[in-house]
């Protein structure tokens, strides 16, 4: 049986720090795709300018992982809370839809419309993939039709459907739709022996290995919040130290359970990091607030719009990995940062609105008529 934790709250400065990890991770994933998009890959004889930023770049999978972890402890959170209160699968489906769909919906059609264009259109040769690269799909034409549209609309990308045109990075955030209700179903078995219909999607980790493996990695921080503080871990520097290395040991090669790795030490981290609660210095409050109210924004909406810059600037031939290719790799994380503030204020920022105007639809339409 699943135990309460003992805290009822997130410490507000671990709170904040975990914030920033998200705007953090976040930009690294953009700076990865940026990187793919704009500089050629690494040869022999490229200048040593270079090598850091090479390297840097190969951190998006493991900054998905470390989002997982993110995810699972605050999802875990409010399931125990709305389960207090009394649990209802239309107030939780409710709320997980709106946080994801407010973003998910408008990128799809943006995102959607601007890969047409570059491929049916202006035909630029990424859109084309004309170098047959791996982080582009192969069939653009199967990438944009309708049932790849109506499976991203069911969260089903990357496991039964490819992602929607060029926005590969959306087999994330289907991924973690399912944990939601994975998570919840799960919950309400073991806590309360009750059977729920969403037990059944559990069958959808058959159809995809890297769909059930995430979900251990999501779990991790899950257990952090129902047993955290449990670990009474104090040697936080220790452990920053071996986190900080098994995010290079990541670095180095890829691994069989590599990910479940990454994920045990983030979850030690986090465990270390509430109970330490270090002070949040007040000049990172501008990167806090962009991971709670924009990182989402930044992960959902930054590879189309760069996939067509890039299109219709440097490719067919990526920029060598000199001072310009550096630069255009950095300009394009930073207008894909500013597009998403402001993307972020007409989504993110309205979630609530969105939630209390659809909670009174439901209302209204499920109303016994007197």
């Amino acid at each position: 049986m699943m135990v309460a934790p003992r805290h009822s709250a997130v410490p507000e400065d671990s709170a904040r720090w975990m914030d920033a990890a998200r705007a953090a991770l976040a930009v690294a994933v953009a700076f990865s795709h940026a990187w793919l998009l704009f500089v050629t890959d690494h040869r022999p004889g490229d200048p040593w300018i270079s090598y850091p930023f090479y390297f840097a770049s190969g951190f998006a999978h493991t900054a998905v992982i470390l989002f997982f972890v993110l995810s699972g402890f605050w999802i875990a959170k409010s399931v125990e809370a709305l389960d207090r209160r009394g649990w209802r699968w239309r107030d939780f489906l409710l709320d997980r839809w709106t946080r994801l769909g407010i973003v998910v919906l408008p990128v799809l059609v943006l995102g959607g419309a601007l890969d047409y264009l570059g491929f049916a259109v202006l035909r630029t040769p990424v859109h084309l993939n004309a170098h047959d690269v791996w982080f582009l799909p192969r069939d653009m034409a199967r990438s944009l039709g309708p049932v790849a549209f109506a499976g991203n609309l069911a969260f089903l990308q990357s496991i039964l459907v490819p992602p929607l045109g060029t926005n590969g990075p959306l087999w994330s955030v289907a991924f973690e739709f399912w944990y939601y209700l994975w998570f919840a179903a799960l919950w309400l078995l073991v806590r309360h022996r009750r059977f729920s219909v969403a037990l059944l999607l559990l069958v959808l980790a058959a159809a995809s290995r890297d769909l059930a493996a995430g979900f251990l990695a999501w779990l991790v921080g899950a257990a952090i919040w129902l047993r955290g503080a449990r670990l009474a871990i104090d040697r936080f520097w220790p452990i920053a130290l071996f986190f900080a290395a098994t995010l290079l040991w990541s670095r180095l090669g890829d691994r069989p359970g590599e990910d479940l790795v990454v994920a045990g030490v983030a979850g030690l981290f986090l465990a270390a990091l509430l109970r330490r609660n270090p002070r949040f210095p007040a000049r990172l409050a501008p990167v806090a607030r962009f991971g709670a109210s924009g990182s989402f924004s930044l992960y959902a909406i930054h590879f189309p719009v760069m996939a067509m810059v890039a299109g219709l600037s440097v490719w067919p031939g990526q920029l060598p990995p000199g001072p310009a290719g550096i630069a255009a790799a950095l300009a394009a994380v930073g207008g894909a940062v500013m597009l998403a503030i402001g993307y972020a204020r007409l989504t993110e920022a309205n979630t609530g609105r969105l939630r209390n105007w659809l909670r009174g639809s439901l209302q209204t339409a499920i109303r016994p008529a007197e």
